[in-house]
Parts: structure tokens; C-alpha cells; sequence
């Protein structure tokens, strides 16, 4: 699993993508594609070409949405073609690719998902531009994260992206990791409006003194998160780094409630024993606007909206439940919950999956970061049994791509743009052994491969997005 999920401009390279319409394949070389299909090392003949169209199995899957936010744009219907995979095996054929991603509507879809488009369940919160989600009413959207232009997703243990680490890069003037794609400047700015949150965070460091301050608990305590203490007074005041409109507390003794929290009650808190674990921030559209909010120095602030949310507040969870079946057991439905951001600037729980991570490992369940990512993968119905997930995001082949033969590989494309999941490599495409055709956002794909062998991938739209597939017995 590669936990550093970072983007390049993403803009760029779709414009890039639309240049290639007319020229060969082999003239989008990356540098990256030496890597070739190889042949069934049980294979008698040394000859012997790799697996083909009758070695491999593949079937692209899709759920149709039947709940969507009432005030997302439409984009145009027909941005769900596709093209059948047994006739994918030319370069006009990726140009045809080309060409059909360059009529995919991106307006609007920096604040809300796309319309006209058929979803199936995937996604992984924290770690996706979209998750969605299959309840009782179909398959819905339930978050989007991250702008579309440059988002950088630092969740590497081994690249300073927490806040003392970020700290400590710039007061030390050493190199900035180029995987931050942040200036000295836009350092030095986001290091500052850090501080200032964490001195905010520590004059609260008493649950008594949030309470005091007019801040009330959601009483929901989410593992690796902790409880949302708000201060609806300043929801609607806009971005100011000193002054979060959430802090975040969790239980003293380390343990996850199985029910509800407490309260504030008269400016006191009337509940377990609470330690402060972070801060976050929540701004409507209406204040901020729909387009991904400029807030924070630099692009390593990945802001989400959260979309069909049940929240339990008397149960103590959230649950992605139809309406009828929120309000009836006693939630509150939200078909969608203003801009939000987690900023981890608490010293006693520094995130190593980066100070604007949605989740933190050391908070409660403590656990290796590491091993957070497959914990919060999402799957459908459809999701073949004993399947391994890769989900497209971020420009990246994300997850496991080690397979058993005969075991399914079960693509989600999150991100933002189409891609594809081609056969082959950028000089040397293979869309005849297997080929995805178009996925548009929120469309899943699956292949099987029947002998064990190196498979080279990439996606024919961005001829850097290239991965293998490690097939054994």
C-alpha cells in the first residue's frame, strides 16, 4: 500500500491528455514503462506471448444512483459512454478515449459530484477525491474532498507533513521534499497560522473552558477522530486560523463510548473525563463559496463536505442511512454538511498521516499509521468476494496490486477525472488483453488474470499513471 498519495497539477496533465488526440501512444513516454506482461513461467514454448483476451476475464460493474444533493449542478447525460473492451485494441481507439474525456463536464464538481453519471460504491474517506456509499435507497455520494487543481495528500511517515514536523523544516531552512509542492514562503505563512491555532488549542486545553467558551459537544466520539465540540456562533463568520469553530476532545481513559457522550451544562462539562486531541473548522458555502476554500498557505489542506449524513446525536454514531430511516430512528439528516477541515495541532498528538488528515493514528484506537487506509476502504454489493482493492485517486493505482490467480481486482475510480485501466504500457499498449473503457467518476472495474505473471497497466489519458500487477499462483 503506498500511503503517500500526491498529485502533480492535475488540471495540467488533463490538458496535457487532451493534446495527445491524433499522435501516437509511444510519442507520451514517461520514462516509467519499461515493464512488460510476462509470460506463464510454466510455459513450455520460449516464444510463448503473454496472457491474452482468453486468459483474462473482465466485467466493469455499476449501480445506479437513486439519492443525490438536491443543489448539485447537472452535467450533460451522456458523459457515460464507454466503449466495449473487445473492440479497445488500437491507438485511435485511446485517442477515442481522449476525446470523449474532453466532453466530461468538470463544472461544478470542485464543491459537488458530478451529475448524469451512474455510481457504484467505493471510495475511502480521507484518502479519495469521492466516496460513495450503498444503502437502502441505492447507491449515494457521501463525500467529496480536496480541490481539483494540485491536491497534495502527505500521509508518509517518512515526509514531515505533521505540524511539528512542518515546524521544525521550516526553522531548520533545510530543502523542502519536493512531494509537498509548497514554496519557503507558503512554508513560513501555514507555519505561522498553525501556531496560532495550536496557542487558541491550548488556552482550551480544559473541556470546562470550551463549554465556558459556548462550545457543545455533537456527542459522537469517532475512532481516530475524536468528538466535535462546536461553537455555532462563529459558523457563519468566515476563516480566521486563531479561532477554530471546533475543537476536538476524546475519553481520558482511552476507551471508545458505546453510547452517547455527555454535555455541557451551565458552561461545565457533565460527562466522562475529556482530553483535547485537536481542532477542526466548518464554513458553509454560502459564507466561503463552492469552489475549494483558499484558506490555509499552500495545498496541503484537503477541505470535505460530507453528503446524506445520518447524525446519531442520541446514539452516539454516524450512519449513511436514507432519511426516513434517520429521522425515524431519532437522527438528524443532512443532505449536506458545509466545508470541514481537521488541523491536528495538538504537540501530545502529532499525526504523522499529516496535520490536515482526516484520521490520526494516535488517538483512540491507537494504531500504526500505516495501517489506517484498508480500515476505511469502502465497498458495495458488488465487490467481488475475496476480491483485492485498488482505488484510483489522486492520479495513482492506490492499494494492493498483488493478486492470486483467479483472484479478482477490483478497480474504483474516485477521483475526479475519467481514467482508465489499460492493458499495456504508454510505447507499448495492450488494449486487446484487457481494457476498462472510459470510468468516469464513481465507476468500478474488474479483472481476473488466469496466469501468474507481471501485468504492466496505465491509463491511456494520463500516460504517467502507470502500475503492474503482480500475479502469482
Amino acid at each position: 500500500m503506498q500511503n503517500t498519495l500526491i498529485s502533480p497539477r492535475p488540471r495540467r496533465r488533463w490538458l496535457a491528455a487532451f493534446a495527445l488526440a491524433g499522435i501516437t501512444v509511444a510519442a507520451c513516454s514517461t520514462g516509467d514503462d519499461s515493464a512488460t506482461v510476462a509470460p506463464s513461467p510454466t510455459s513450455a514454448a520460449t516464444d510463448a506471448a503473454p496472457a491474452t483476451t482468453a486468459d483474462i476475464t473482465t466485467d466493469t460493474t455499476t449501480d445506479t444512483m437513486t439519492e443525490a444533493p438536491a443543489s448539485a449542478p447537472t452535467a450533460p447525460d451522456d458523459t457515460t459512454t464507454t466503449v466495449d473492451p473487445t473492440r479497445a485494441r488500437t491507438v485511435e481507439q485511446v485517442n477515442e478515449y481522449i476525446a470523449q474525456a474532453a466532453a466530461f463536464d468538470q463544472a461544478g464538481a470542485d464543491a459537488q459530484f458530478p451529475q448524469g453519471l451512474t455510481f457504484a460504491a467505493g471510495g475511502a474517506p480521507g484518502y479519495s477525491r469521492y466516496v460513495f456509499r450503498e444503502n437502502a435507497a441505492g447507491v449515494v455520494p457521501t463525500l467529496v474532498e480536496g480541490p481539483i487543481d494540485g491536491a497534495v495528500r502527505c500521509q508518509d511517515e517518512a515526509l514531515p507533513c505533521s505540524y511539528l514536523e512542518l515546524r521544525q523544516l521550516h526553522d531548520s531552512g533545510d530543502p523542502i521534499p519536493p512531494e509537498l509542492n509548497i514554496t519557503p514562503g507558503e512554508l513560513a505563512t501555514l507555519v505561522g497560522q498553525l501556531d496560532e491555532l495550536n496557542a487558541f488549542a491550548e488556552a482550551h486545553r480544559d473541556v470546562d473552558s470550551a463549554c465556558a467558551a459556548g462550545f457543545v459537544s455533537d456527542r459522537i466520539q469517532t475512532p481516530n477522530m475524536g468528538s466535535h465540540f462546536y461553537n455555532v456562533n462563529w459558523i457563519n463568520d468566515g476563516f480566521d486560523p486563531a479561532r477554530p469553530e471546533i475543537l476536538l476532545y476524546a475519553r481520558a481513559d482511552g476507551q471508545l463510548p458505546d453510547g452517547a457522550l455527555g454535555q455541557c451544562v451551565d458552561g461545565r462539562w457533565a460527562g466522562e473525563p475529556m482530553v483535547l486531541v485537536g481542532t477542526s473548522f466548518i464554513i458553509p458555502p454560502q459564507v466561503i463559496g463552492n469552489d475549494h476554500p483558499d484558506t490555509f498557505a499552500g495545498p496541503l489542506d484537503n477541505w470535505h463536505i460530507h453528503y446524506n449524513l445520518c447524525r446519531g446525536n442520541n446514539a452516539g454514531r454516524d450512519t449513511f442511512v436514507p432519511r426516513d430511516q434517520c429521522e425515524a430512528a431519532g437522527g438528524n439528516f443532512s443532505e449536506a454538511l458545509g466545508w470541514m477541515i481537521h488541523a491536528w495541532v495538538d504537540p501530545a498528538h502529532d499525526n504523522q498521516l499529516g496535520v490536515f488528515s482526516m484520521w490520526n493514528s494516535s488517538i483512540t484506537p491507537v494504531t500504526d499509521a500505516s495501517s489506517v487506509f484498508e480500515s476505511r476502504e469502502v465497498r458495495g454489493s458488488d465487490f467481488p468476494a475475496g476480491a483485492e482493492q485498488s482505488l484510483i485517486t489522486d492520479f495513482l493505482y492506490t492499494g494492493g496490486l498483488d493478486v492470486k490467480v483467479g483472484q479478482p481486482l477490483f478497480f474504483n475510480n474516485v477521483d475526479a477525472v475519467p481514467h482508465t485501466v489499460t492493458a499495456g504500457t504508454p510505447d507499448d499498449p495492450s488494449l486487446d488483453e484487457f481494457d476498462s473503457g472510459l470510468l468516469t467518476p464513481g465507476s468500478n472495474y474488474q479483472v481476473t488474470f488466469d496466469e501468474p505473471g507481471v501485468y504492466s497497466l496505465f491509463c491511456t489519458l494520463h500516460p504517467d499513471m502507470v502500475a503492474t500487477v503482480d500475479v502469482t499462483e
